[in-house]
C-alpha cells in the first residue's frame, strides 16, 4: 500500500509541477502581457472600468512602458507562491524517487539526478525571480540613476529568469515520462 501512495504521490507531484510551470510560462503570463498591451492601447473599455489608462496621443514607448508595467505587476505577485508550489512538488517526486534509488535499473538513479537539477533551477530562480521584481518596480522610479540602472540590469536578469523556468518546465516534463518507469511492487530494494 505504502509503494502505490508512493507512486500516486509521485505522479501528482510532477503533473503538477510540469502543468503548473508550463500552463503559467506559456499561456498565463503571455497572455497577461499580451492584455494589458490591448488595455493601455484601447482606453476606456469595461477593462479599464471606462477609466483612461493611456491618455489620447500618447507616444507608443509610454504606452509599452506602462503595460509592461502593469502586466508585471499583475504577475509579480503570483511568484511567492509559484515558486513555493514548485518547491513543494520537487520536495514530494525527490523524497518519492529516491525511496526507489535501489530499485534496479538506472533510470530510477538518472529520476533523482534530473528532479536534483530540477530542484536546483528552482532553488536558483526563486530569488533570481525576487531580484528581477524587484527590478521590474526600480525601472520605474523617480531617480533617473536608480532607473537608468535598473532597466540595464532588468533585461539580463530578466532573461536569465526565463532561462531557469524552462529548464524546469524541460526537466519536470522529462521527470514525469520517466514516471512511465516506475518499479513495480516487486522490485522495491
Amino acid at each position: 500500500m505504502r509503494h502505490t501512495a508512493a507512486k500516486v504521490l509521485h505522479v501528482l507531484a510532477l503533473g503538477m509541477w510540469f502543468g503548473g510551470v508550463g500552463f503559467f510560462n506559456f499561456v498565463t503570463a503571455p497572455t497577461i502581457f499580451d492584455t494589458f498591451k490591448e488595455v493601455v492601447a484601447a482606453g476606456p473599455s469595461d477593462r479599464t472600468a471606462r477609466q483612461t489608462i493611456s491618455p489620447p496621443g500618447t507616444d507608443p514607448a509610454t504606452r509599452a512602458a506602462l503595460a509592461s508595467a502593469l502586466a508585471g505587476a499583475a504577475v509579480g505577485p503570483v511568484f511567492p507562491k509559484y515558486f513555493a508550489m514548485q518547491a513543494g512538488c520537487a520536495l514530494v517526486a525527490g523524497a518519492t524517487a529516491l525511496g526507489w534509488w535501489n530499485a534496479g535499473g538506472t533510470v530510477h538513479r538518472r529520476r533523482v539526478v534530473v528532479l536534483g537539477l530540477a530542484a536546483l533551477t528552482v532553488a536558483v530562480a526563486w530569488p533570481v525571480s525576487t531580484y528581477v521584481s524587484e527590478l521590474r518596480v526600480q525601472r520605474f522610479d523617480p531617480s533617473d540613476e536608480v532607473r537608468t540602472a535598473a532597466k540595464a540590469l532588468f533585461g539580463p536578469w530578466h532573461l536569465v529568469s526565463l532561462g531557469l523556468s524552462f529548464v524546469t518546465v524541460g526537466l519536470a516534463g522529462v521527470a514525469l515520462a520517466m514516471a512511465t518507469r516506475l518499479p513495480p511492487e516487486e522490485e522495491r530494494g
